[in-house]
């Protein structure tokens, strides 16, 4: 069962339909798949602790970004391929985020250099 926490900028975005995806780090728990269903939450481990929803995973795929460059790769199953200038502005977008400059300072910010994981959608 995945279980997402939303920072506080993005949970009004999740609660409203708007943004239907995430990206997360690997971990030590698998990756989700398609079919699974995401719980969405902010404040977890607070009083204030609010659930956004409930969604089926639609898809997912993993995600690699490198700040220094401003390049993403996207792909399933060792099939990769880089995401256009627009297309990375598409998925800055659908994630909550104004531009795609914005995108990249938040991750350098969060995660430093690069970043890789999956890119879960809803």
């Amino acid at each position: 069962m995945p279980i997402y926490n939303f920072k506080t900028q993005f949970a009004g975005l999740v609660l409203h339909g708007t943004k239907r995806q995430t990206l997360r780090a690997r971990g030590k728990r698998p990756a989700p798949v398609p079919g699974q269903i995401a719980h969405c939450y902010t404040g977890l481990r607070t009083q204030s602790v609010m659930i956004l929803g409930k969604y089926p995973i639609r898809e997912v795929e993993s995600i690699s970004i490198s700040i220094a460059t401003r390049t993403v790769r996207v792909g399933q199953w060792g099939a990769f391929r880089d995401l256009t200038c627009d297309e990375i502005e598409q998925l800055a977008r659908d994630d909550g985020f104004a531009s795609a400059d914005d995108f990249f300072d938040f991750f350098r910010s969060q995660h430093g250099a690069t970043f890789s994981g999956y890119l879960i959608k809803w």
